[in-house]
């Protein structure tokens, strides 16, 4: 039964009292004598013994689904009844709108001549423009944008109506708005004016717009985030794992407990190594010298690159004469033993593809190339580089010809030689038998030009030698090795964006939740996940994340009616670009900027 139907009603009644809720039950009682409607709320709370429910009457719709919410108050807690006018005066005001509608369309485009006898009517004001578009726009007529502006109100009450005409208005838009990147768009189909209106005066946002219209295309509709939005996917937000192998649950359950470490351990959580005061769509981490240096400094000067080793040659390659002609070192008349016992280094045998085991190759090959180091220092050296299309200028920067020429001579005189200082502050070192380099510093550029070179090369030897955790420097023990088609080193400690159209920022969620341990709300941590796995191989899609997935029951709780805002444009950008607007063609001056060529 409708509440229209119920007893109390009168013909002459402006208002008669209706449900608000969906179940369309009548109203228990009629208007009050100052018009308004009886009635409580849908959902009550009610304590029976120790515990809480919600409560409300069968003619109220029943038994409530949802409890309480934490704070003690119901889910549906709207007026059960509210008043709404009788149908009588709803025909009454259809009527009269009806009649203004009329005398306003009048009143626009006049009575007299346009419409009867064919002069232009007088046109009543649209409306202001937004102030980005006034000060383009300026003096210029309104047919600029509206292309049927000129051809009489008829023509214009067609194009409202006409969806040719709102393309028309999209192309005016790309007139002056370019927006890289929206070609692939999902939202590329649509027209600009779908949801940016103009003529919305200065109380208006140009780029304001409503769920509603987001509903108007998606498929899938929902009413509001918490009631029907579809579940997050199983690996949201962790789509793909980051540039450094930084495993949280090692480190916190295992390398932090170690009493070694105990001076250097962070001790406020997450934003201990977490840079909280930057924070927006991520939390970037802190430098490696605030983080990481502590138990990783000495490691990285521990292992360093090495360029040349003299080999162990079974007979002299060098004759005395040699060896006193271009050095000034009297050679020994003693037979010949090596002074050195180890094998041909990984880049020269790369560099010249020499077996290392091959004695005849190591006379043939190593002998010459230690005679023309010892004449002009690092030029031989430079060449093998240049011919693998390296960059020999990076790859040997800071490498002295002096320092060379000094070891070389000592090492075809079949002697070790002895630096002069001892190589604490890295850079490049002549000891002993051996051109070496250990890094200065963490983002060692000389060691990031060798992994570089070693990734673009794709040598087997060069790379088992430099692209592994215990390699030079021990780069990729925490930087990602990524092969995508071309193998690259991940040195960037960011993470790529993967769905553009998703929106985050931390800030606010900061500001109501608080730094620190609250970080551990969403971000929880996986403690079965197999995350440095992950990094043994060069896909940097196949990973098991560090943390379980984030749900939608998560943002739930503070996400819906009572809380905090749950329409569309809360999460999720329309623009697939979200940088477009940096790249629109108004300067800050309201001034056309030249258009790119990219």
């Amino acid at each position: 039964m409708s509440s229209i139907n119920n007893s109390y009603n009168r013909p002459n009644f402006t208002y008669l009292c209706g449900r608000a809720g969906v179940w369309q039950k009548p109203c228990v009682n009629g208007p009050n004598p100052n018009g308004s409607c009886g009635g409580v709320a849908v959902c009550s709370p009610v304590k029976t013994g120790d515990r809480w429910s919600c409560r409300r009457t069968r003619e109220e719709g029943g038994a409530c689904e949802l409890g309480p919410l934490p704070n003690g108050d119901c889910c549906l807690s709207q007026p059960a009844c509210k008043p709404r006018r009788t149908l009588r005066k709803q025909r009454f005001r259809l009527s009269a709108l009806a009649a203004i509608f009329v005398v306003a369309l009048v009143g626009t485009f006049g009575i007299t001549g346009g419409v009867f006898f064919g002069e232009e009517p007088p046109l009543r004001d649209a409306g202001q423009l937004s102030p980005k578009h006034s000060g383009v726009v300026g003096n210029a007529s309104c047919n600029d944008c509206h292309a049927n502006h000129g051809d009489g109100p008829l023509a214009m009450v067609r194009a409202v109506f006409n969806p040719t005409a709102s393309k028309g208005m999209t192309d005016k838009c790309l007139d002056c708005h370019t927006f890289p990147g929206e070609e692939t768009s999902v939202h590329k189909a649509g027209t600009c004016n779908s949801c940016h209106g103009e003529h919305k005066a200065s109380d208006a946002a140009l780029v304001k717009f409503t769920d509603a219209q987001c509903h108007s295309c998606h498929e899938k509709k929902f009413t509001t985030f918490a009631a029907s939005h579809p579940e997050f996917g199983k690996t949201y937000p962790h789509k793909r794992r980051t540039a450094i192998n930084f495993d949280h649950n090692s480190h916190i359950n295992k390398h932090f407990q170690d009493a070694r470490f105990a001076e250097v351990v962070p001790t406020e959580g997450c934003i201990s190594c977490h840079n909280v005061g930057t924070a927006g769509k991520a939390v970037a981490v802190k430098s490696f010298e605030q983080n990481c240096s502590g138990c990783h400094q000495e490691q990285i000067s521990s292992a360093s690159l090495n360029l040349l080793t003299v080999p162990e040659f079974e007979e002299n390659p060098f004759g005395g004469d040699t060896v006193a002609e271009v050095c000034g070192i009297e050679g020994s008349e003693e037979e010949y033993e090596s002074a050195s016992t180890e094998s041909l280094n990984e880049i020269i045998s790369a560099l010249a593809e020499i077996d290392p085991e091959n004695a005849d190759e190591l006379k043939e090959k190593v002998g010459p190339l230690l005679i023309s180091l010892a004449e002009n220092g690092t030029s031989a050296i430079a060449d093998l580089l240049n011919e693998a299309d390296g960059n020999a200028g990076k790859l040997l920067a800071g490498l002295n010809a002096d320092l060379v020429k000094a070891g070389v001579c000592s090492w075809i005189a079949n002697q070790e030689f002895e630096p002069a200082d001892d190589g604490s502050n890295g850079g490049w070192r002549a000891e002993e038998l051996a051109i070496t380099y250990t890094a200065k510093s963490h983002s060692d550029q000389v060691l990031r030009a060798w992994y570089d070179f070693a990734a673009e090369l794709e040598n087997d030897t060069l790379t088992d030698y430099l692209l592994k955790s215990d390699g030079p420097g021990t780069c990729v023990s925490c930087h990602s090795v990524n092969d995508t088609g071309v193998v690259e080193i991940a040195w960037k400690a960011g993470a790529a964006p993967i769905n553009n159209l998703h929106k985050y920022n931390h800030k606010p969620h900061l500001n109501v939740l608080g730094p620190g341990s609250q970080c551990g709300t969403c971000h929880k941590i996986n403690i079965d996940a197999e995350y440095s796995a992950a990094f043994e191989q060069n896909d940097p899609t196949i990973f098991a994340s560090n943390f379980s997935p984030i749900t939608k029951a998560t943002c739930v709780e503070c996400h819906n009616d009572q809380v905090a805002g749950q329409d569309c444009r809360t999460c999720h950008e329309y623009h697939e670009n979200a940088g477009f607007k940096s790249n629109m063609l108004f300067n800050n001056k309201n001034v056309l900027k030249p258009v790119s060529s990219n």
